[in-house]
């Protein structure tokens, strides 16, 4: 008798021996995704170093940082606006700025009562400006919500004075006295002041300022105030450069170094065998980050201005082991014997050697290095000049109609006693309507005979046009401005305006047409970037965003584990149909051996019976 075949066990031990090339692809998939892994733990890394490398990079992101104080913050807080000298300033606080408040003296039952008729105006005093406000819906509350709806700096609301009494209460929208105004119209009683508008008043080192907000940013360099109450006596005002946050953000930058240096060590690290080394052990690209980010630091930093320093000198240096040691006391002494030439080896340093040419600005694409910039036409404001004319009476409301590139408004405002005060209304007409040219008063001789419009911004696209000012000299189309030009390295460039933005660097080109003329027509000079050492660390910090050195490694890791899925896919389905075949086979010997068995059985069978 033949046994039965074990079919499952001797399948399972085939198929094993037949699954070998598809384990040895899902090896290497294992080891890519690894890979995978360690290149996206770079990239993070990568990230964070970009992140703090670029802490230090703006024109202005060191020198702008600030420690200011305020003696007593009962009288006046402070904050930190920019770059500015360490000082310590004494201020008082005479007056306060207010808000002109004022209430009608009519009473009403209700917000919806009827405002039988009343027409409310309003003027602006300095201005001179004039508006009337009647009521859509016929109700006290319907004419408090014109007035708000119009927008000219005037609030107002139904205050609820006693139970069952309303009153219009108005209110300027703004402190200070240039925000004042007065109401009247038809069907009114009186206008009592409740609080008379008001500039704040201080005194900064003796010298007395009024500015028509209690937030005065002006008074002291690199000093926000915010005035609270009035003072009994002098305070002290304190602002210095914050080298504590400085150090802190210098830093942080090391550590992200040291942090980066940790991950692609042990990620190249080369073992005695596969299974002891880094998943990229001895990869050239992951190794080559730490090599550039250690050449940054050897090398030397020179700024814009010329003065050459190392990273010694700001407190980052080298161990021997290749990590990068901070020490903070280094870094205090630069800041305190050269802060200019630190902050440029710290981040970026730009100079500009052509008269009105200043770098106002970096962008992302910006390279190191001097470019040559000859400045061959001044940029120029559109402006309309007035046609000599008598000054109107005083008093006579004049409603123009002017048109620029943001649109067309009416800008009403009465005439003064002159054109130096007429243009003063119609600029505070201007800015309240939006409208952003200036009205200055023409004079010969000395004496004022006539208004220009010249546009705020320069360039081409600024005209205007201008009716309705007929009276004052003023209609029809302005003269156009004109765009900067002239070249950069022998290549032409027109500029928006002032604005240009060439090689990474936004430029302001406020070269003037005398400056050109004394020079011969043309204003040549150097523009310099050069890169300290927070912006060379932030360039090898992009190896970890997209489009950089590290994510396209992973990728081909992502690409090369995609292929080699696809084949052990194909295995699975090749394997099936071997086992299917195996199982066949050995089913059909089963069934052979089945039939012999029951042959012999058979046959012994016979054999016992021929044998009786």
């Amino acid at each position: 008798m033949v046994g039965t075949i074990d079919t499952d066990s001797i399948v399972t031990q085939l198929m094993a021996v037949e699954r070998k090339p598809q384990d040895l692809l899902k090896t290497r998939i294992t080891a890519l995704q690894t890979r995978q892994n360690a290149w996206q733990a770079i990239a993070d890394k990568l990230t964070a170093l970009q992140t703090a490398s670029e802490a230090l990079t703006g024109l202005d992101s060191l020198s702008s940082l600030r420690t200011v104080s305020s003696s007593n913050t009962g009288n006046v807080t402070v904050r930190a606006t920019g770059s500015g000298a360490a000082t310590t300033a004494s201020l008082e606080v005479l007056g306060l700025a207010a808000a002109q408040s004022v209430l009608a003296s009519d009473t009403f039952s209700s917000a919806t009562d009827a405002v039988a008729g009343r027409t409310l105006s309003l003027t602006n005093v300095a201005s001179g400006t004039s508006q009337t406000f009647t009521s859509a819906d016929g109700t006290i509350g319907g004419l408090a919500a014109a007035v708000n709806a119009a927008g000219i700096g005037v609030s107002a609301r139904v205050l609820q004075t006693s139970p069952g009494q309303y009153q219009l209460a108005l209110t300027a929208t703004s402190t200070g006295t240039a925000s004042a105004f007065t109401a009247g119209g038809t069907g009114w009683g009186t206008f009592a002041t409740q609080r008379p508008a008001a500039d704040a008043t201080i005194v900064v080192d003796g010298v007395t300022l009024t500015r028509s907000s209690n937030v005065i940013a002006d008074a002291i360099d690199g000093v926000e105030l915010s005035l609270q109450s009035l003072t009994t006596g002098p305070i002290s005002i304190s602002s210095a450069r914050d080298d504590a946050t400085i150090t802190s953000k210098v830093s942080a930058l090391v550590t992200a170094m040291n942090a980066l240096g940790t991950m692609v060590d042990a990620a190249t690290k080369i073992g005695a065998d596969a299974s002891s080394g880094g998943p990229l052990a001895g990869d050239y690209t992951a190794r080559s980050i730490m090599t550039s980010v250690r050449s940054a630091i050897a090398s030397s930093l020179v700024t814009a201005s010329g003065k050459t320093v190392t990273s010694n000198t700001l407190g980052v240096t080298l161990a021997k082991d290749g990590t990068i040691v901070f020490d903070a006391t280094a870094l205090a002494a630069g800041l305190a014997s050269q802060p200019d030439d630190a902050f440029a080896a710290l981040g970026r340093s730009v100079a500009s050697t052509a008269p009105g040419v200043t770098v106002s600005g970096l962008l992302s694409t910006a390279t190191p290095g001097p470019r040559t910039i000859s400045v061959t036409t001044a940029a120029s404001q559109a402006s309309m000049i007035g046609v000599p004319t008598l000054l109107p009476a005083a008093g006579t409301s004049v409603s123009m109609q002017i048109t620029t590139p943001n649109g067309t408004s009416t800008v009403t405002f009465n005439v003064a006693g002159t054109y130096s005060q007429t243009a003063g209304n119609m600029n505070a007409a201007m800015r309240a309507a939006g409208v952003v040219l200036t009205a200055v008063p023409q004079t010969v001789g000395g004496i004022d005979q006539g208004i220009n419009l010249i546009a705020t911004r320069y360039g081409t696209g600024q005209t205007f046009t201008v009716s309705g000012g007929a009276a004052l000299g003023l209609s029809g189309s302005s003269t156009g401005g004109v765009d900067a030009a002239g070249t950069i390295d022998g290549t032409a460039f027109a500029a928006n305006g002032q604005s240009l933005a060439s090689g990474g660097l936004v430029l302001t080109i406020a070269t003037t047409a005398a400056q050109l003329a004394s020079l011969g027509g043309t204003s040549t000079g150097t523009i310099r970037m050069n890169q300290g050492l927070g912006a060379l660390i932030s360039l090898i910090g992009a190896q970890g965003a997209t489009g950089g050195s590290v994510l396209a490694s992973k990728q081909t890791a992502v690409d090369q584990a995609t292929e080699l899925q696809k084949r052990v896919d194909a295995w699975d389905t090749t394997l099936a149909s071997r086992e299917t075949a195996m199982r066949a086979k050995f089913t059909a010997m089963q069934v052979a051996l089945d039939k012999l068995n029951s042959m012999s059985t058979q046959l012994a069978g016979l054999t016992t019976s021929s044998s009786g």
